[in-house]
């Protein structure tokens, strides 16, 4: 159990620094549209709003994940009961056939992408979250589908 103790110390940390990233960026956002809004220059409301509500989305997300290791590091019996969720094998089987390495990268990317358009082109824009909610939607598809067939 201290080696999992060990393992759920670490997967804080990063999601830690994955809180203090959102936050940096969240704040950079909203300085660069403050400077603009002092400087007469108009920033793209709709790349701004994109951003914040990312940002604000892993920012939550973080948040409850270091909450939730934070009291099972705490706690033995939510630490056991955590050491049972995370290493049922049906559940990692499950997992794995959902989420391939390949399948999150592909969806970050377009996250990135569909920011860096929003600057450009509101079609392609409303077209790449489009292509997001589609791949979400096939991966909720294929879950139930395991879940049902394991």
């Amino acid at each position: 159990m201290e080696e999992f103790r060990k393992q759920v110390q670490k997967t804080l940390n990063i999601y830690r620094a994955v809180l203090i990233a959102a936050i940096i960026v969240l704040v950079v956002l909203n300085i660069v549209e403050v400077t603009a809004l002092f400087g007469e220059e108009s920033t793209n409301d709709l790349s701004n709003g994109f951003g914040t509500g990312a940002c604000a989305s892993i920012i939550t997300l973080m948040a409850i994940a270091i909450y939730r290791y934070h009291a099972a590091l705490k706690n033995d019996e939510k630490l056991k009961k955590l050491y049972i969720l995370e290493t049922d094998e049906r559940e990692r089987l499950i997992y794995e056939k959902t989420n391939s390495s390949s399948f999150r990268t592909v969806i970050i990317l377009l996250g990135f992408a569909a920011m860096i358009s929003s600057f450009f082109s509101r079609t392609i824009f409303y077209t790449i979250v489009a292509i997001i909610m589609v791949i979400a939607f096939v991966q909720a598809a294929f879950k139930f589908y395991y879940r049902r067939k394991y």
